[in-house]
This record gives structure tokens, sequence and C-alpha cells, in this order.
């Protein structure tokens, strides 16, 4: 029976999405989401930093270096459908597609969950992937734009994307960790019991924020829900490719996957809002939250782990 049912954690984000639509705001106080995201981001952080300094090699530079691309191409072809398949205007279309650029932290928490729940093993260093994913989408999508409007609208402020707090504190928890090692394994170790729990509240606030975020559907409804499932099926394909090719593990394929099936949520919606103010973030983040998170949460995970599966087994 259980095996019917979707993954534990899911669960936690679909009640409390179905509790907001029925009018229970299970939602958690700004200082409670805080804090979990800190332990999140820092824990996530310290795992890279870590993996870094036991293997630390320039085979790590070169994945590095396409992993950033990856993150390119992706924005790239978000763009493309986008401006095919929608009548989005040029400062929509960029949002949007920087938002699936990008990575959503809080999706690779819930799938490293998923992979130490079932004691599947996968490389540390993904973790440093999650840092240089957050970039290359801001950075395309700003520069298309500023190409576009011809003016200084959107020229990139770099200082303000590296001050955008996730990324400081995954970079703060990586150097930490970078520098000193399994030094560093007590504090990750005592977070472990109580990681499942902060996981499962922090999907809760998810899907209360998800079930908030449907009312923002409006006329561009269908191609906003279509895009959102059908751009992570997309996207995940090449991150199961690049991480097949680098040669990770299942587990670290089934990241990749994810990490490129994943949509920002939190750093690209805080950038341009910024930097574009005529810029439709709600609708982006309709598409991130409450439709493509909801999606790799319930059905997305387990379909990149079964196919990462069908990879590693390709000699």
């Amino acid at each position: 029976m259980s095996s019917l049912l979707p993954d534990i954690l899911a669960l936690f984000f679909l009640s409390a999405l179905v509790c907001q639509r029925l009018g229970v705001n299970l939602a958690l106080p700004d200082a409670a989401y805080q804090l979990l995201t800190y332990i999140l981001l820092i824990t996530i952080g310290l795992k890279g930093g870590q993996a870094l300094s036991l293997g630390a090699s320039w085979s790590l530079v070169t994945q590095s270096l396409l992993v950033i691309v990856l993150g390119v191409v992706i924005t790239l072809v978000a763009m493309a459908i986008i401006r095919f398949f929608s009548t989005l205007n040029t400062v929509d279309t960029a949002t949007l597609a920087a938002h699936y650029g990008s990575v959503s932290v809080g999706t690779y928490a819930v799938g490293i969950s998923f992979l130490q729940i079932r004691q599947i093993d996968f490389e540390p260093v993904v973790a440093l992937f999650v840092a240089l994913l957050e970039l290359p989408a801001i950075i395309v999508g700003l520069g298309y734009l500023a190409y576009q409007q011809k003016d200084n609208r959107s020229r990139i402020s770099l200082s303000a994307i590296l001050a955008h707090k996730s990324l400081a504190l995954i970079l703060m928890g990586m150097l930490i960790g970078a520098l000193y090692g399994q030094v560093a394994e007590p504090m990750i170790d005592n977070l472990k019991p109580i990681f499942g729990v902060m996981l499962a509240l922090y999907l809760i606030h998810m899907g209360a924020l998800a079930g908030q975020r449907l009312e923002d559907l409006k006329n561009n409804h269908l191609f906003i829900v279509s895009f959102g499932i059908a751009m992570p099926l997309i996207a995940s394909v090449m991150g199961l490719l690049l991480g097949w090719l680098m040669g990770l593990s299942t587990g670290g394929i089934t990241l990749m996957g994810l990490l490129a099936a994943s949509a920002s949520y939190i750093a690209v919606p805080a950038v341009f809002e910024q930097a574009q103010p005529s810029a439709n973030i709600s609708q982006a983040l309709v598409a991130s939250l409450a439709v493509t998170f909801s999606f790799n949460v319930i059905w997305g995970i387990p379909l990149y782990y079964h196919i990462a599966t069908l990879l590693t087994n390709i000699h």
C-alpha cells in the first residue's frame, strides 16, 4: 500500500496546499521560515565545502564549467519556448526564463532527503553546483533585457546578486566546510536527527504559499501551467545526461536532473524585482512555486531517480 503513495515529504506539501485552499493557512511565521532556510542553506554549503576539501581537482574545474554552461543553455531554451508559445512581453519572457535557468535550493534539499531515506549515496560536491547554478540565468536574463532595451535599466549589478542571502549562506558554509573539512562533521551530525522534521515544516510552508499563489493564475493560466510542467521535463533531460557524462553515481545523476528541472523562487525574484520593477514576478512565482515545485516534489524526483538508474546501467 505504501508503495502507491507519494513520497512522505510530498504528502506534507500536498496536505498544506489542500488546507490552504480550504481556508486553513499553515504558513510559518517569518522568523521560523527564516530559521529553517538558514539551517538548510548552511548545511548544504558545509557538505559541499567538505567535498571540496577532500576532492578538489582539475576535473572538478571542468565539471563546474559544464554546470555553468548548463545554466546558460536552460535559460536560453526556456526563453525560446516562451517566445514561441506565448504572448508574454520581453521583460516577462526574460524574467520567467531566468527563474527556470536558476535553481531551487528547497527542491534540492527534498531531493537529498529522498535519497537519504532510501540510503542512496551521492556526491556531496553537487552542493557546489547548486551555488554555481544561481548566477548564469540571472546574468543571461538581465543581459538579454539590456540588449533589447538598449539602455541602463537592466545593467547587471554583480554586488546586488552576490549579496542575496541564499547565495551568501551557501558560499559561507562552503568556505567554512572547505577550510575545516571533517572538523565540521559533528555540527552536521547534530542536525541529522531533526533535519527531516525541519524539511517537513519547510514543505508545509511551501505548500501553503503554493496554495496562495494559485489565485494569481489569470489570463495566461493555460500556458503557465503547461510551461511549469513541460520545462522541468525538458531541462531534467539535460541535467541527467550531463550528470551521466560526468560519471556521477545514480544519486548524483538524480540530483543533477533535479537541479536542472527546478526553478528559483527566492534569488531570481529578489534580483529581478529590483532590476525590473515592471516585471510580472507574481506570474513567474506561480509557475516556479505553485506548478514546478509541486510537480518536482510529487512526481519529478521519483521519475528522475528512475531515469538515473537506467542511465547508470548503460555500459
